[in-house]
């Protein structure tokens, strides 16, 4: 081979690898860091979506994650979830997660991207892989329709800025801290969780709400941070709407991992 042959070939070739460098580079910067190298967490929050009237029942089947081991301290494969056939309970997995992404996961992107997937994992070797959303299943929202999102309970509830909601860590948003440590996180799951990881498994517990514990004692249990309800329509909901969503929050069960 000639010195201009090889000349040519090896400039291919370094070409090649800055167009694979270049592509690898974008995936990866283009991917929130929460995202590219997920931490362990687990809290919870009541959620509600109302579509022009008619609220999202996250109970069904199509919604409930049944993936064994999401009670390990190792972050899994899912971000986010609800089990146990029990509606508004969210279930967060991994620490970070915002507004968009949770909403993104089940189906609505308001944060761009792809569609199919919230990015990119790269914390399992040189190679990433896609981290692909749950599913498309959220409803169909009507044109000329509004978001209105409030947090709040059944004592009283705050409207809150939709962008903000889109771009904040949750915990952020709900302006309540996951109320375990990390190094409390992982003691309680190696003591105390373990046992009922099949929760998630094979043998789902069955909670029935039934508990002799307080009202503090669940929401430590618990560990919920808060309760969102999403009104989408063309007019903001009246106050009578409202406090009829934050009268009908699921009640807390004595669990842990199945929250």
């Amino acid at each position: 081979m000639n010195k201009k042959t090889l000349l040519y070939w090896l400039t291919g070739a370094v070409g090649l690898l800055l167009i694979a460098a270049g592509a690898y580079g974008f995936m990866y910067y283009s991917t929130s860091p929460h995202i590219r190298n997920p931490k362990y967490e687990h809290y919870h929050f009541r959620t509600q979506i109302i579509v022009d009237g008619n609220a999202v029942d996250f109970s069904k089947g199509e919604f409930q994650n049944e993936t064994p081991g999401a009670c390990s301290i190792d972050p899994g494969g899912t971000p986010v979830d609800f089990h146990d056939n029990i509606d508004q309970m969210t279930h967060i997995h991994w620490d970070g997660m915002t507004g968009g992404e949770f909403l993104k996961y089940f189906g609505w992107n308001f944060i761009g991207g792809s569609d199919d997937n919230l990015g990119r994992r790269y914390d399992e070797g040189i190679m990433s892989h896609s981290v692909d959303r749950y599913g498309d299943l959220l409803p169909d929202v009507p044109d000329g329709s509004n978001y209105y999102v409030y947090v709040g309970d059944e004592n009283g509830y705050e409207q809150k800025d939709w962008n903000s909601f889109l771009e904040s860590d949750l915990e952020e948003f709900f302006g309540t801290k996951s109320n375990l440590s990390k190094d409390e996180q992982v003691s309680l799951l190696e003591n105390v969780l373990f046992p009922k990881a099949q929760a998630h498994g094979e043998k789902v517990d069955e909670h029935n709400g039934d508990s002799d514990k307080s009202e503090e004692e669940l929401e430590r249990i618990n560990n919920l941070v808060g309760n969102l309800v999403i009104f989408v329509q063309k007019d903001g909901p009246s106050d009578e709407q409202i406090k009829a969503r934050f009268s009908e929050l699921v009640p807390l069960h004595d669990s842990i991992c199945g929250g």
